[in-house]
C-alpha cells in the first residue's frame, strides 16, 4: 500500500469506469504529471486514489471498493485540507480522520454519440483566449448569488473547448471543457453559466449543445459532467440533450483540526 509512480498501471485501473474516472484520465496527461500524487493498494488493484493539487485545496478523487482504502488513509490524511470527489460509500471513512463541511450529492452523467440529441447552435460562437476577459465577467454575475462555476482555470479555456452566445459585445450564456484529453479520449464538460437576466431562453442547451458537438466531431469517447443533485432544472437540460447519469458521488471539504 503506498504512492504509485507507474501510470501504465494508474490508467489500467481507471478505464475500467471512464465515465467515473474522466477527470483522473484527463490528469494522466504528462503536463498535469507534477500537480498529481497517487496512492494505491498494491494487494488488490481495483483501488486507486489521486490528490490533485492544481486548486487549493487539492481534490481527492478516489476509484474502487471502499473497504480497500483503510489503509491508505494515513497516508492521505497528512494533507490538513482536500476537496472530495468520492462516492457515498467512502465518507465513513473519511470522516473517521477529518470534519466535513459544504458537502454535496452530485450526479456524474455521460452521453456517447448515439445518444446525442443536440439544441439549436446558430447563435453560439467559439471562444478562445482573447474572450477570457469577457467570460470572467460573465462568471462574476453569479459571485453574488454563489452560482458561478467552480473550478474555472485560464488553462481550461486555452486547452478546452468553450462556446458562447453574446449580446452586443456582452457574453450572456457560455459552455466549456474543464479538461479535454485526445490521448486518453475523455473529455469533461463544465463552466455552464447563462446571466441572471437571460434564463430560461434555451441559451445553455445551445451553448452546451455546440461544445459536445465539437467534442463528438473530435472523436472523444468519454463525455463527462458534473451536476449537483439540488439542480433538477440543470438536470433536466442535459437530459433533453441525451445525458444520462452514470453515478452519484460527494464533494466537499475536508478539514482536519
Amino acid at each position: 500500500m503506498a504512492r504509485l509512480l507507474d501510470l501504465a498501471i494508474a490508467r489500467a485501473i481507471l478505464q475500467s469506469d471512464p465515465v467515473w474516472c474522466a477527470y483522473a484520465l484527463g490528469d494522466l496527461e504528462p503536463a498535469l504529471a507534477s500537480k498529481c500524487t497517487w496512492f494505491w493498494n498494491s494487494d488488490d488493484q481495483r483501488a486507486l486514489a489521486l490528490i490533485y493539487r492544481g486548486f487549493s485545496p487539492p481534490i481527492l478523487f478516489v476509484t474502487g471498493p471502499a473497504e480497500l482504502f483503510a489503509p491508505l488513509m494515513n497516508e492521505i490524511a497528512a494533507e490538513p485540507e482536500l476537496s472530495l470527489h468520492v462516492q457515498p460509500d467512502l465518507m465513513p471513512l473519511i470522516r473517521s480522520y477529518y470534519g466535513i463541511t459544504r458537502e454535496q450529492a452530485v450526479w456524474r452523467m455521460t452521453v456517447c454519440a448515439d445518444d446525442f440529441r443536440p439544441a439549436s447552435v446558430r447563435n453560439t460562437v467559439l471562444l478562445g483566449p482573447s474572450d477570457m476577459s469577457r467570460i470572467r465577467s460573465l462568471y462574476a454575475d453569479g459571485e453574488v448569488s454563489g452560482e458561478s462555476p467552480d473550478y474555472f482555470a485560464t488553462a481550461s479555456v486555452l486547452e478546452g473547448v468553450f462556446y458562447g452566445i453574446a449580446e452586443n459585445e456582452d457574453l450572456i450564456a457560455v459552455a466549456g471543457t474543464h479538461l479535454v484529453s485526445e490521448r486518453e479520449q475523455v473529455a469533461a464538460l463544465g463552466n455552464v453559466y447563462t446571466r441572471r437576466d437571460r434564463r430560461e431562453l434555451g441559451l445553455a442547451a445551445q451553448t452546451t449543445t455546440a461544445v459536445v458537438a465539437n467534442l463528438v466531431g473530435r472523436g472523444i469517447r468519454t463525455i463527462a459532467l458534473n451536476v449537483r443533485q439540488q439542480n433538477p432544472q440543470a438536470i433536466r437540460l442535459y437530459e433533453r440533450l441525451g445525458f444520462r447519469k452514470h453515478c452519484e458521488f460527494r464533494e466537499g471539504i475536508a478539514s482536519r483540526g
